[in-house]
């Protein structure tokens, strides 16, 4: 009788071995593709973000061409609020009918930047428009 025990205890133990293996493979799993749509999702939000600052930075660039299609002596800087997210233009005579204009805006931790560079007024020239890190 006592083979007969033994050979039942040792199921026993190999079920529960089984079971704690599969256990820990399924923990696994979950894990991984848990942490793979949180990355995912902060990867969309950042993008989202990424997406607003370029618009942002565009439409603070446009404001500052305006301002130099209306007054073509207009050097100086200016900021922008869009939507509780702000930017800034600068712009600087380079001589002449040049014009250099730095624009930077910011949604979260998304920071956005254009270097401007334009070469007439009526009508306007921009040479260069590019965003840069």
């Amino acid at each position: 009788m006592s083979k007969y025990l033994k050979h039942k205890e040792n199921n026993g133990f190999a079920a529960l071995l089984i079971v704690i293996i599969l256990g820990g493979i399924a923990l696994a799993s979950v894990l991984s593709a848990s942490t793979g749509i949180v990355w995912s999702i902060r990867g969309g939000v950042d993008a989202k973000k990424s997406n607003q600052a370029k618009a942002l930075v565009n439409a603070c660039a446009e404001m500052a061409l305006e301002a130099l299609r209306e007054y073509h002596v207009y050097s100086g800087e200016d900021s922008l609020l869009i939507s509780g997210n702000s930017c800034t233009h600068t712009v600087t005579d380079t001589g002449g009918d040049s014009r250099s204009i730095v624009v930077s805006g910011t949604v979260g931790d998304i920071t956005k930047k254009i270097n401007i560079t334009t070469n007439g007024f009526n009508p306007m020239v921009i040479s260069s428009w590019q965003e840069v890190p």
